[in-house]
């Protein structure tokens, strides 16, 4: 059994995706703080779509490395049990370490069995960690979609139109599923009468993982192309680069026309809406040829380290906020400036990565912040890869 190449990259993207999220959630404090102006409110508007790609990248890097790794055959308890631990133990560490925190509410269902219950299995012990429960859905279900895969590839074969008509119906599948999440719903008032579809398709569409399926599928796509994708990324940049623009400037017309008179709508900004997925796709392709320029020549290996240990700092990033804006406010620091987001962005990156990096190193560190090297001992890749079509 052939062990396979590390894809460097990834942890370049990781680091990226990692950065872009911490900064996205300080923007949404900033913009929440009493006496914010407007010119900077679109300031802070236009750097949210910039770091809008953060979600989908950590969702095409799972498919990525699920396909690489997982392509012929999985081990499915084998393979769920060591996610369990990578992922969901700490998760459930930190998801109760944010739960202590809160304050007890007059409602005391909230600190039920049952009210416990419900907020680690939906993700709401704290604002982002309704990431981890929609990124381990791709887990529990990846026999699920290496099947399908398998079954596109066996009609594809080696045939580009083909190819093309399978990437293009799923596209649209896709575009689809966001025109419904994000305008039949609140337009009709769309509801299942059926209370778990409701709850799992209406009510908590933000971390079902099927309204993200195709930035997955994106990264297999990846995976079983690996070389011609690389060349591609490279070869066409310029070309993705002119759709990026034009789509982000778009998408900025979108925010200022739908978030009304006044104050900018982050809400607006959601990743669950066909234009936001187009500008995504085009995003990524950018991004990771970041990555591939980046990781020339053993570049960036601070970013490297930044994102082997980017989980862990991620679930511990929130809580780092909190108390870094509590000391800015003590302080009477920057107030609402773009200047002093910033300083808040670098402080809760590092503290969050210093905490990360350090629980990582001790005996029992995976349990609180993941497994930061991960080995990649699967069966290799067909010979002849799907993509020789491209």
């Amino acid at each position: 059994m052939n062990s396979k190449e590390r894809i460097s990259e990834l942890d370049l993207i990781r680091s990226f995706a990692f950065l872009a999220v911490v900064y996205q959630h300080v923007i949404g404090v900033f913009m929440r703080r009493p006496g914010l102006d407007e010119q900077t409110a679109v300031i802070y508007g236009m750097l949210f779509h910039l770091l809008k790609f953060a979600v989908p990248a950590f969702i095409f890097i799972t498919g990525l490395v699920l396909f690489y790794n997982y392509w012929e055959r999985v081990d499915y308890f084998s393979f769920i049990r060591k996610r369990t631990k990578e992922i969901l133990v700490p998760y459930f560490v930190w998801s109760a370490v944010y739960l202590s925190l809160q304050p007890i509410s007059s409602d005391s269902a909230g600190r039920s069995a049952w009210g416990i219950l419900k907020a680690i299995l939906t993700g709401s012990a704290s604002y982002h960690l309704w990431f981890v429960v929609m990124i381990f859905q791709f887990y529990l279900l990846y026999p699920l979609w290496q099947r399908m895969f398998h079954a596109v590839r066996k009609w594809t074969g080696s045939h580009r139109v083909r190819l093309a008509c399978a990437i293009g119906l799923f596209a649209l599948l896709y575009a689809w599923l966001l025109w419904f999440s994000a305008r039949y719903i609140p337009a009709h008032q769309f509801r299942f009468d059926i209370v778990l579809l409701d709850t799992y398709w209406i009510k908590y569409r933000d971390r079902n993982a099927f309204y993200y399926f195709f930035y997955f599928l994106m990264g297999g796509m990846a995976a079983v192309t690996l070389a011609a994708f690389r060349q591609k990324i490279v070869r066409y940049w310029p070309w993705t680069f002119a759709s990026f623009v034009v789509l982000y400037v778009y998408i900025g017309y979108e925010l200022l026309r739908d978030s009304g008179r006044g104050m900018i709508n982050l809400n607006v900004a959601t990743s669950l809406k066909p234009s936001m997925f187009f500008y995504t796709v085009a995003q990524l392709l950018l991004v990771y040829g970041l990555a591939l320029w980046v990781g020339k020549g053993n570049g960036g290996r601070w970013l490297q380290t930044l994102g082997k240990f980017s989980y862990g700092a991620y679930l511990i990033h929130a809580l780092v906020l909190t108390y870094t804006m509590k000391a800015m406010t003590w302080l009477g620091l920057f107030h609402n400036s773009v200047l002093g987001s910033c300083v808040v962005f670098l402080l809760c990156t590092a503290i969050s990565f210093a905490i990360s990096y350090s629980l990582g190193k001790l005996p029992f560190g995976a349990w609180l912040v993941g497994a930061a090297d991960k080995k990649r001992k699967a069966p290799p890749l067909p010979q002849k890869e799907w993509s020789n079509a491209g």
